[in-house]
């Protein structure tokens, strides 16, 4: 029986991604999972023939797309558009998982001596790291979801939302219904890349109300549920008095709805809770996620669209910032000035 990536991943009941991961040995797959994922594979005697593979797709026509955060549930539909505006386009797609942790140019740089892609679209990404060691890559390559204009590089384009206005608008929407304690709920903003700009426009909001104390009410968490919850529920001890919370992402404002659930504080009525990204998550949770969506079929197609043009028509290297869209939800409350 001649196995593929997709019968493993049936047998095992892991996501392909997983497997994938599992089978090049990264660290963030589950000791166990891998365990049972490497049975399988000694049992149907499954032999990965990525020589094969490549040369299956030497089309030329085959780019390659990173993604950056395994498990960041944004990037899920983005990952889907982009295979399906690719495919629109005569593109063949390999797609790479890359954990938080790892070094996105190095992968690009170790796969593009493999597979000879004639593009790369990386989703998600530290600006810091292409500013360093971008100068690697000759072929023409997007970076989707962060801003690459101040970076220079001829062969870079890059789509992402507006993340300075956005941080701007999510303050100024609470500070207009009245909230003037105000928490931050963070990823690292320090940084260069889509944190750090939100983080600059919420204190930009902020100080135009006469609020200047946003790094006091501010606490950096990891982008996960239980990062949240815990840097939430740790907010609201050592400030009590905040009214308001401003979290960095969908995924944060949802950790942090159920830290203040679990101490009894009445969400809008004690606590609001702002999100950005607008997950399909954040309508269905209960409360509904009061968020700014990030349009993710324009920052698919507008990325692809770049790549194509880049390849086929020489074009220069071109940088879009789109809007993010207000989402009223359950989560906000008026609140009068104190």
């Amino acid at each position: 029986m001649l196995l593929t990536i997709k019968d493993i991943a049936r047998i095992s009941g892991c996501a392909v991604s997983t497997v994938s991961r599992a089978l090049n040995d990264h660290p963030d797959v589950n000791p166990e999972t891998k365990e049972r994922i490497c049975r399988i594979v000694k049992e149907y005697n499954y032999c990965p023939n990525r020589n094969a593979k490549f040369l299956k797709q030497s089309s030329g026509k085959n780019v390659l797309l990173i993604a950056k955060g395994n498990v960041n549930l944004f990037f899920t539909p983005i990952l889907e558009q982009l295979q399906s505006s690719a495919g629109k386009k005569g593109l063949s797609v390999t797609v790479s998982y890359i954990s938080e942790n790892d070094n996105e140019i190095t992968e690009a740089f170790r796969l593009c001596e493999e597979m000879k892609p004639i593009g790369i679209i990386f989703l998600g990404g530290n600006v810091c790291i292409f500013q360093r060691d971008f100068s690697k890559l000759t072929i023409p390559c997007v970076l989707c979801t962060a801003y690459a204009g101040k970076l220079g590089f001829e062969n870079l384009s890059s789509v992402s939302v507006n993340d300075f206005q956005g941080g701007k608008a999510a303050a100024a929407k609470l500070c207009e219904l009245g909230h003037r304690r105000i928490g931050i709920l963070s990823g690292d903003n320090k940084s260069a890349g889509p944190f750090c700009e939100r983080f600059s426009g919420i204190c930009n909001a902020l100080s135009e109300y006469g609020i200047n104390e946003a790094e006091r009410f501010t606490e950096i968490c990891e982008f996960s549920f239980r990062s949240a919850y815990e840097k939430a529920y740790k907010l609201i001890l050592e400030h009590s008095d905040l009214t308001a919370v401003i979290a960095m992402s969908d995924i944060i404002a949802i950790g942090a709805v159920r830290a203040f659930c679990d101490m009894k504080l009445k969400i809008p009525d004690d606590i609001s809770v702002i999100g950005f990204d607008g997950l399909e998550l954040a309508d269905f949770y209960t409360p509904r996620i009061t968020t700014f969506h990030q349009p993710v079929e324009k920052l698919a197609d507008i990325s692809v669209k770049m790549l194509v043009e880049m390849i086929e028509n020489n074009d220069e290297a071109s940088h879009i910032l789109l809007d993010a869209e207000y989402v009223s939800g359950e989560t906000t409350k008026e609140r009068g000035i104190l």
